[in-house]
């Protein structure tokens, strides 16, 4: 399996360009550190109140600055759905189409209570490690 980013492939290292800033390669890039967190963000929003997949890539942006595409946020909300940690329901507006409205289960608060926890014991490591 390869893991090299689209700016490699075109020759460019470390800045953005034209050719690949916008897309998926780009927000990878920018945003690795944060991957394996952005499930456990999302279930967050979602212990606040039921939300649309539009408002948490919105929540996201401007609560956490972090632009993730809507392709990601939807495959993410599709994992969690199918862990039993998100259930979504269809609703229709007076105007537009329908859309799914997503809440956090029992289950996925539990799994985020647990993985908080993990960051906390986490960050007093690293807090001991560079005092």
């Amino acid at each position: 399996m390869r893991h090299v980013f689209e700016e490699e492939e075109h020759g460019h290292h470390g800045h953005e360009c034209g050719c690949w800033h916008r897309g998926w390669h780009y927000w990878r890039h920018r945003y690795l550190p944060l991957r394996g967190l952005l499930h456990l963000l999302i279930l967050r929003l979602l212990e606040e109140k039921p939300l649309y997949g539009s408002e948490i890539r919105e929540a996201l942006r401007s609560r956490l600055d972090i632009d993730v595409p809507a392709s990601a946020v939807y495959a993410i909300l599709a994992g969690l759905e199918e862990k039993g940690m998100v259930t979504s329901k269809w609703e229709t507006g007076e105007r537009g189409a329908a859309r799914k409205l997503y809440s956090a289960t029992e289950y996925g608060l539990e799994y985020l209570k647990e993985r908080v926890e993990d960051i906390r014991r986490f960050k007093r490591a690293l807090d001991f490690l560079t005092a």
